[in-house]
């Protein structure tokens, strides 16, 4: 009863929330040039420019290891012709949206940190998509992935005191940060980032992925989206990549190998086992 009234407070003052991010204009740019029947590459590439910040960031995205192109990419018009204009909008709309909500670092949480960890399940999430026969749904997985934890930057900045609080349960040694959001807020980050996901009109899978990648098998709309990038998420944990305390000591869940199609737990820590050196390189080669 007590946690259902925490919750009730957290979404009282999210929905009276007067500055809440709203979606970047070069998003909706770009978008419109997607929808056009003939895209003009010269012109979308153009307007992608015109931000150096996410110029260089999808640059970044596309010679990353796990995304697996087999071509050094230069420049954004080479990354269009390449890539074509969807899996162009997913990038731009994943970073774009991941730099809405961005604000300074401070001791408790590098920008940095996040970026690299959003970066790496996104590239992750799409080369597991397409590994297990599922390439229709790896443009899908890689904006998922990219976005999973929005719901953290809404947290620090909105929320820092049960911020705080979340991190001094954390040090006191008895409960991780999903925990402790459970018990601070009456829920977590993954509620947090799917109200800011529906507030954006984002479709109803993405938001499903915000609200469960800790939890996929409560997924109802695709449970197979939640558990490529949970998988993904945790993998990072298992190798030790960066440094994302948020997601301290959290675990597999079983079920997900049913829902991804494999035979036994041991088929799937194999697969995961695979990714070990290219989550390494990911790590390494991001550099902004």
């Amino acid at each position: 009863m007590q946690e259902t009234s925490k919750k009730s407070q957290i979404i009282d003052t999210l929905e009276k929330l007067r500055n809440l991010p709203t979606i970047p204009k070069i998003l909706f740019e770009v978008q419109s040039l997607l929808k056009e029947e003939t895209i003009n590459n010269i012109k979308l590439a153009n307007t992608i420019s015109k931000d150096q910040g996410l110029t260089t960031k999808l640059l970044t995205v596309a010679n990353s290891p796990l995304f697996g192109l087999q071509r050094k990419v230069s420049s954004i018009e080479f990354a269009i012709l390449l890539l074509g204009g969807e899996e162009i909008g997913n990038i731009v709309t994943a970073i774009s949206l991941s730099d809405t909500i961005r604000f300074n670092s401070s001791a408790n949480f590098k920008f940095m940190d996040y970026w690299k960890h959003s970066m790496i399940v996104g590239t992750a999430s799409r080369d597991i998509a397409r590994r297990l026969g599922m390439s229709e749904i790896a443009s899908d997985a890689f904006l998922a992935g990219m976005l999973h934890d929005l719901g953290i930057q809404l947290l620090i900045k909105h929320f820092p005191n049960e911020y705080s609080k979340i991190l001094v349960m954390m040090d006191s040694g008895n409960q991780n940060f999903y925990e402790a959001e459970q018990q601070i807020m009456g829920c977590t980050h993954e509620y947090i980032g799917k109200f800011l996901a529906q507030k954006w009109a984002l479709p109803a899978e993405l938001c499903e992925v915000l609200e469960f990648h800790h939890q996929p098998e409560k997924s109802r709309q695709n449970p197979l989206l939640c558990s490529i990038v949970h998988l993904a998420d945790c993998m990072t944990q298992e190798f030790k990549i960066g440094n994302t305390y948020w997601d301290n000591d959290i675990s597999f869940e079983a079920g997900i190998s049913d829902i991804l199609g494999f035979p036994s737990l041991e088929a799937l820590g194999e697969f995961t086992s695979n990714y070990r050196e290219a989550f390494a390189d990911m790590a390494d080669s991001v550099q902004l």
